[in-house]
């Protein structure tokens, strides 16, 4: 599942960088989504296989929190520093004409990061903030304001981490939930709503969906595949070489792209218990998986950097400009772990081992990917992730993100 998840995170940089690199892997989107069934996935072990977060919902948003704001707020810092030691004239230029409402949606998104994806379905109109149900139609384009502009990912993340507990553990509220986006989804797309961006893939209650799957995919799924797996030892592997060759040859398959698309996702969905079994066994693969999310979140500002060092190579050589941006998304990432989410990480452990204990006399409930229990803390680490689709520029990258 690590490798998956860098794959992904990498498949949203080469969109962001533009030109042929777009078709490359499973592209923005399509990663994206990918990515939020992973998290339901993931999400759903945490809380449903373990009892570190049983009756205490606070605790679990305290961990989720710590997981995501620190290398958040550390890439934010260093964007703006970026901008104020020169540049960014597209970040300022938004600020200049705002109404208060604006510049106050804009500050609280970038700080709290919840509502930079509702943010994408307002603008300016007629000088004042409305509700414009595309970022399109607006005066300014209001995600050029954001620090980090791909971040908007991390507010779905963040609406499905606040309902998380009081859904994953009810099958019943579960398959509502999805029945119910599922049918929004094609309401929207029947109305023409659901056919443009940002009601694509940036709405909440549509790629709730997506989420739900990823759970299921846990609670139904992972029981079965673990019982496969100890009659056939290599499952896993193969199942996680074959994810592997799909996101390789996604652009490849001769489908209607929504098929592709709709195809890869219950793919992923159907196979995400043999990757994580295969993280279980492999600790390279883990290791390989804990860049995924400081790539994604530090990748346009690598662009950004690249851009300003080495003007117009982006445009003269673009194999070497990606080549550059994806190794020094990989180094900042590794960097990110090593003085940020490291030593907030045993912080973390804290929080889940210090959990209230299930009952009297009783210890924490903790099943491990292959099914014996055990004291060891969950693989939660889940990214979060991504984003691409056609629009405006900011800075060098050439995708609205």
């Amino acid at each position: 599942m690590g490798m998956l998840r860098t794959l992904l995170a990498l498949s949203v940089v080469l969109d962001h960088l533009g030109g042929g690199a777009t078709d490359w892997l499973v592209g923005g989107r399509l990663a994206v989504q990918l990515f939020y069934v992973i998290s339901g996935f993931l999400i759903s072990y945490v809380l449903t296989a373990t009892d570190h977060y049983r009756g205490a919902p606070g605790r679990f948003y305290a961990n989720r929190a710590l997981r995501l704001y620190p290398v958040y707020l550390a890439v934010a810092a260093l964007t703006l520093l970026a901008y104020l030691a020169g540049g960014g004239e597209a970040f300022w230029r938004v600020y200049e004409d705002l109404p208060l409402s604006a510049e106050l949606f804009l500050a609280l998104s970038n700080l709290v990061i919840l509502g930079q994806d509702w943010l994408m379905f307002f603008g300016i109109e007629q000088g004042g903030l409305a509700f414009t149900g595309s970022f399109a139609h607006s005066e300014v384009p209001l995600y050029q304001g954001l620090l980090v502009p791909q971040a908007w990912t991390l507010g779905v993340e963040m609406s499905f981490y606040l309902v998380a507990p009081f859904v994953l553990h009810s099958p019943r509220r579960l398959l509502v939930l999805l029945v119910a986006s599922l049918a929004l989804r094609a309401a929207l797309i029947a109305s023409g709503i659901g056919l443009g961006d940002p009601w694509t893939y940036r709405f909440f209650p549509t790629e709730l969906a997506l989420f739900l799957l990823g759970s299921l995919s846990h609670q139904v799924l992972l029981p079965r595949w673990q019982a496969w797996s100890r009659r056939v030892a290599r499952l896993p592997e193969l199942g996680t070489a074959l994810l592997l060759l799909y996101a390789l040859a996604h652009f490849s398959i001769g489908l209607p792209p929504t098929l592709r698309d709709g195809i890869a996702v219950l793919l992923f969905a159907a196979l995400l218990p043999l990757a994580f079994l295969f993280q279980s066994r492999h600790r390279l693969d883990k290791a390989i998986g804990e860049l995924s999310y400081p790539i994604y979140i530090c990748h346009a500002l690598v662009i950004l950097f690249f851009g300003w060092l080495l003007d117009g190579t982006q445009a003269r050589q673009p194999a070497m400009f990606m080549a550059l941006v994806v190794a020094g998304c990989i180094g900042l990432a590794a960097l990110l772990n090593s003085l940020i989410a490291e030593p907030v990480e045993r912080l973390r452990r804290r929080l889940r081992v210090d959990a209230p204990l299930a009952g009297v006399g009783s210890a924490p409930r903790t099943v491990n990917p292959t099914g014996v229990a055990r004291g060891a803390a969950p693989l939660d680490r889940a990214p979060v992730r991504h984003a691409a689709s056609a629009g405006g520029t900011v800075g060098t990258i050439r995708r609205a993100p």
